[in-house]
């Protein structure tokens, strides 16, 4: 690793095809003045991994990918998995989806992770 790793540009590279296809992808949450779908990265932190001699061989980072929509995007969510897992993300999770939104807004979030090895 010959800089620090960071999770949202390999998220984002990871998720190319979407943004590609005019999905906006981009870092940061909700934007209510986007009246379409979108998806937002959202960085969750860092854990340090694989201890030896007190040093951490990795850092495991992981993030936050979120869809924004007037229609629940199933399909655009199995896709989004199936990406990051192609990209050596981890799949964590998701948060439970609420069925009627009262604003009307669908949001869909999955939580992913990624081991970076140390150089020494």
């Amino acid at each position: 690793m010959s800089s620090s790793p960071d999770i949202i540009k390999d998220a984002s590279d990871a998720l190319k095809p979407i943004s590609d296809r005019r999905i906006i992808v981009m870092q940061g949450w909700y934007d209510k003045n986007i009246h379409d779908r979108h998806v937002t990265l959202w960085d969750l932190g860092e854990n340090d991994e694989n201890f030896s001699d007190d040093d951490a061989e990795g850092v495991t980072l992981s993030v936050q990918v979120t869809i924004f929509s007037e229609n629940d995007e199933v399909e655009l969510a199995r896709e989004i998995k199936s990406l990051m897992k192609e990209n050596d993300f981890s799949f964590d999770g998701r948060n439970g989806d609420d069925s009627k939104p009262e604003d009307g807004i669908y949001m869909k979030a999955q939580r992913f992770s990624k081991f970076y090895e140390m150089e020494e």
